[in-house]
């Protein structure tokens, strides 16, 4: 799959289930091994070989499976939202070392604040929020690590209309403050609603390139079935 994103662009892909398009993101975030192909940021080849590594590249991955990869169910807001920033929180050195409370707690503020996420507290469970909410907090946990490409895998996926459109919302936002967003999603009204253009996958190729303004959810589907 070859194609470019664009700094402030949000990139849709859409395709039927199978046709690659979870795989595209992983490969991107180095979550799963990448067979061939490079990676280009601001005109300089990166690997993005770890998630780890990805993350010190700028790039952050929102699951699909929210539940099984997105969330630590039995920990607090906090805790999922300061996790993917750790070493941020690290205070002293070696053995001394503590991590700052005071700075989670700001950081999570700043998370709910920005996020809307509607929750009693910090200290409650995030199992205990509703899906959309959750996925709030996962988005905020990314946004602290400061990420210039944004990687989302059926970021509504389960979450009642309200929340859709908060989320939709953010992801606007996020691409007009100059991120770069790409998109799964098997929702053809999402797609042509939030992206500017949508790739389409086809038995893990690309089967073509539309402009999200000038295109209809029968082009799509067209595309989609090319290779099948």
């Amino acid at each position: 799959a070859t194609f470019q994103l664009k700094k402030g662009e949000v990139l849709g892909i859409a395709g039927l289930d199978g046709s690659g398009r979870t795989e595209v993101l992983e490969n991107l975030f180095g979550a799963m091994t990448r067979q061939g192909g490079t990676i280009t940021l601001h005109g300089k080849q990166i690997q993005n070989r770890t998630p780890r590594e990805s993350i010190k590249n700028g790039f952050a991955l929102l699951t699909e499976e929210r539940r099984a990869t997105g969330i630590f169910g039995i920990r607090d807001i906090k805790e999922n939202t300061v996790i993917s920033n750790i070493k941020n929180y690290l205070v002293g050195f070696g053995r001394l070392a503590y991590l700052s409370d005071k700075k989670m707690k700001e950081d999570t503020d700043w998370a709910i604040q920005a996020m809307h996420i509607k929750t009693p507290s910090q200290r409650t469970q995030i199992r205990s929020l509703s899906g959309g909410n959750q996925q709030k907090v996962i988005i905020g946990r990314w946004l602290l690590t400061k990420p210039e490409i944004l990687l989302l895998d059926e970021p509504t996926r389960g979450i009642d209309v309200g929340a859709k459109y908060e989320i939709y919302q953010l992801i606007i936002d996020l691409a007009n403050e100059g991120k770069g967003v790409i998109m799964v999603s098997s929702e053809m009204p999402e797609l042509l609603g939030v992206c500017d253009r949508i790739i389409v996958m086809s038995g893990g190729q690309v089967a073509g390139e539309v402009d999200a303004k000038n295109t209809s959810q029968e082009e799509i589907l067209t595309l989609a079935a090319k290779y099948v």
